[in-house]
């Protein structure tokens, strides 16, 4: 009897001791589960979507992922990478579970990665450089720059070589019988070159004309062809001093081809004008594509619309414009690893932020 009044509070203090190890553990385990649940979220520089503003991220793309954290109740840390390429190997080794900034869905990326619902639309532009209203010494010296031009250069050896080609005709058929042509051959050249010269300006014979049928007849042939020659040379000059004077007057991806273009290496962009005959300058970054375009490397830069709007709103303004339409038309989207269990909840979230209106207030904060 006394041993079992001896073993009773024994018992009692091994069951409490039992019960608190118990609680320890659950502790333990739920404050691992915590740790466990805390995704690793990367982003990159892409304004006004994200940049860095006293050393936080700020942006349309932060303060969508803060609303949707909070709407499915995740921990996160967020961390910064430099390059599209790196923020996308970075999910796909999973080292991170959430990539967000403006990265486009696309079936190549499909294919190694899983998206959520999309979440802004955007598409391609043109950048180029804003040219302000010329001064009359300007648009002079261009204007001769234009007489010297390889085109103009081209265009005018090919009609000397036409008057050259028609005054040895003509003096072959008249040298013999038209004093006016002289029999010796460099001076009569000379005589064919001055009437054909006269001839195609449709000046008029002048004091040299053709006596014989046949010189009369391809007189009458060159005054004709000599129509078209003139016709196609003013076309070629016109053409020339437009190109030269009207830089801006890149309009679409077309009038891209053969022009350095400049853009960020691994983007959309940068696969799009892979695909034609355009000089593809690539940048890691895309400040480095500005201010080539500013210091006249290159002659346009493309990439996405809206990072083009901010740029020349802003740090660009009277420096750079963008032109012509969207093209390429494309949709901005998280990523996440294949497979990813977050995948679910993050496309409920962006229908719930839209269908309460949180969505628009986001948008509206960053672009009006």
């Amino acid at each position: 009897m006394t041993l079992k009044r001896n073993l009773i509070p024994f018992l009692g203090i091994t069951v409490l001791l039992a019960l608190f190890s118990i609680g320890t553990v659950h502790a333990q385990d739920e404050n691992q589960r915590e740790i466990a649940q805390k995704l690793r979220v990367v982003t990159k520089d892409f304004k006004p979507f994200v940049f860095k503003h006293e050393d936080k991220y700020v942006g349309f793309s932060i303060d969508l992922w803060k609303a949707i954290a909070k709407e499915i109740g995740l921990e996160y840390e967020l961390d910064g990478v430099e390059t599209v390429t790196e923020l996308l190997d970075t999910v796909q080794r999973g080292e991170a579970d959430i990539g967000i900034a403006g990265i486009s869905m696309t079936l190549e990326r499909e294919k190694a990665f899983d998206f959520s619902y999309p979440f802004f639309d955007s598409g391609l532009q043109i950048m180029v450089r804003y040219q302000a209203e010329r001064s009359f010494t300007k648009v002079l010296f261009e204007a001769l720059s234009v007489l010297v031009s390889p085109k103009m250069l081209s265009a005018i050896g090919i009609l000397l070589i036409i008057l050259v080609v028609i005054a040895h005709l003509i003096w072959f058929i008249e040298r013999k019988h038209n004093s006016e042509f002289s029999p010796e051959y460099f001076k009569g050249v000379w005589d064919g070159l001055w009437w054909s010269a006269v001839t195609i300006t449709t000046v008029g014979y002048g004091d040299k004309i053709s006596r014989g049928f046949l010189g009369r007849l391809f007189g009458l042939f060159w005054m004709f062809l000599g129509i078209f020659v003139i016709a196609s040379f003013t076309a070629t000059v016109t053409t020339t001093l437009t190109v030269q004077n009207l830089q801006d007057t890149i309009q679409s991806p077309e009038q891209l081809f053969g022009k350095p273009v400049a853009t960020v290496q691994g983007s959309t962009a940068d696969h799009y004008l892979s695909l034609g005959p355009i000089q593809v300058v690539r940048f890691h970054q895309i400040e480095q594509a500005y201010q080539a375009l500013e210091q006249h490397e290159v002659d346009a830069v493309v990439y996405d619309a809206p990072a083009l709007w901010y740029y020349a709103a802003q740090q660009g303004k009277g420096k750079v414009k963008t032109v012509g339409q969207i093209f390429k038309t494309e949709s901005y989207s998280i990523v996440l690893p294949s497979q990813s269990t977050h995948r679910e909840a993050i496309n409920q979230a962006l229908l719930k932020l839209r269908e309460n209106g949180l969505y628009q207030k986001i948008l509206e904060k960053w672009f009006g």
